[in-house]
């Protein structure tokens, strides 16, 4: 063990003390910190006039929505939202331009916004009336079209109807805004953190076949084992106290700039999860999802480090990850072929953002039915252990030859 750690501590500062590492990390929160705080700089043009700042317009909308946190999103309160929009005149093209929408409708925007994305209608332009059964139905109906477009099974809705009866109703609002960013950039971050690993640890490998300095390494009394074991933890070390840097900044910068209010929130009240039906708070799912995008890099930098030993090429091996990153974000396979769509949401790539992490198309195994963010972390272990050891192999098996 005692060598097994000078070793480790070696390769670790190995890897720490070559700049890309620094450089890269610096770009990535440099561009974790504008994704957060870029929409609330500059000015807010209409018709090429300035009326507000950005800014000003986040102040005044997150007092409004702060003053209606505790209401119960029932026929009281969209009686009052629907009394406020009926102010403003019928035939005005930009409603929210009018002195009647800043005086009286705009402290009721949040519910507003949540009527319209569950009814899927504009509320204004569709004279939708205030009608509590209505509006639950509305997301109702919405949910199971859900369902038929990803081609649920019976026990998979079955499930979900279990767990729908399980949420308290009527909801009730809280000011939620900065756990509905952390969620919202999430995404963008974890895209990051793959891009940081496959930049940083594709050269932890190949770089002794570059030096030539293998033959020496490999020839050694630890050569062959326990060198190798050292490479991948320090590059595992690497890869998870970076991520958990950026992860700590996103979500630090998010509650500083929007708030923490609203953790106990039910995660059905972040608009793009409206439809999801599994008794969540807001503030678990983002641990939840930041948990995860720490274990996937950890699995991430054993896959890296494993195709570089493989293909014996730091450049191959980023071209490889940077390539099948852009495809996980560019393809998207049709709903209709169930499992292919499935397996192909369940990598990294995919299933590192809401609609990944969140899918409400299950697991179902041993006649039980378990959510994807139940089973993929155990899977991702599972795929990281194979690797490391499928890496192992080949590192072993390497013969210095033709020198």
């Amino acid at each position: 063990m005692k060598i097994f750690m000078t070793l480790y501590h070696f390769e670790l500062k190995k890897i720490m003390q070559r700049k890309l590492v620094w450089v890269a990390l610096l770009i990535c929160i440099a561009c974790i910190v504008v994704a957060k705080a870029g929409n609330l700089s500059g000015d807010y043009y209409v018709d090429g006039k300035v009326v507000d700042t950005h800014y000003h317009m986040f102040q005044v909308d997150s007092a409004y929505s702060r003053a209606l946190s505790g209401r119960v999103i029932g026929q009281e309160l969209l009686e009052e939202m629907t009394t406020a929009y009926g102010k403003i005149p019928a035939e005005t093209e930009r409603y929210t331009e009018t002195e009647e929408y800043q005086q009286y409708a705009r402290p009721y925007s949040e519910i507003f916004q949540l009527v319209w994305r569950w009814t899927q209608s504009n509320p204004f332009y569709d004279g939708w009336q205030a009608d509590e059964q209505g509006l639950y139905d509305a997301r109702k109906e919405w949910q199971e079209e859900t369902w038929t477009k990803l081609f649920l099974s019976d026990a998979e809705k079955e499930f979900w109807q279990e767990k729908e009866a399980q949420i308290d109703k009527p909801f009730t609002y809280f000011y939620h805004e900065g756990y509905t960013v952390i969620l919202k950039d999430f995404e963008t971050v974890s895209i990051l953190m793959l891009l940081f690993t496959a930049v940083c640890l594709s050269g932890v490998f190949p770089e002794e076949h570059v030096r030539r300095t293998d033959q020496m390494i490999l020839s050694s009394a630890k050569g062959k084992y326990v060198v190798y074991w050292a490479k991948l933890s320090a590059g595992i070390s690497v890869s998870f106290i970076c991520a958990a840097v950026m992860g700590i900044v996103a979500i630090t910068v998010a509650l500083v700039i929007y708030g923490s209010d609203g953790f106990r929130t039910a995660v059905q009240m972040y608009l793009n999860l409206a439809t999801y039906s599994y008794p969540l708070s807001i503030g678990r799912a983002c641990i939840i999802a930041y948990g995860i995008f720490l274990l996937t890099a950890v699995l991430s930098s054993v896959l890296v480090m494993a195709a570089s030993e493989l293909l014996r090429s730091s450049i191959a091996t980023l071209a490889l990850f940077t390539g099948v990153i852009i495809a996980g974000q560019m393809i998207s396979i049709p709903n209709q072929y169930r499992c292919v769509a499935q397996i192909w949401q369940s990598l990294p790539m995919s299933f590192l953002s809401c609609r990944g992490m969140f899918s409400q198309r299950l697991v179902v195994a041993g006649g039980y039915c378990f959510t994807v963010w139940q089973v993929v972390p155990i899977l991702y272990v599972l795929c990281g252990v194979v690797a490391a050891v499928g890496g192992l192999r080949i590192y072993r098996r390497y013969q210095v030859s033709g020198r």
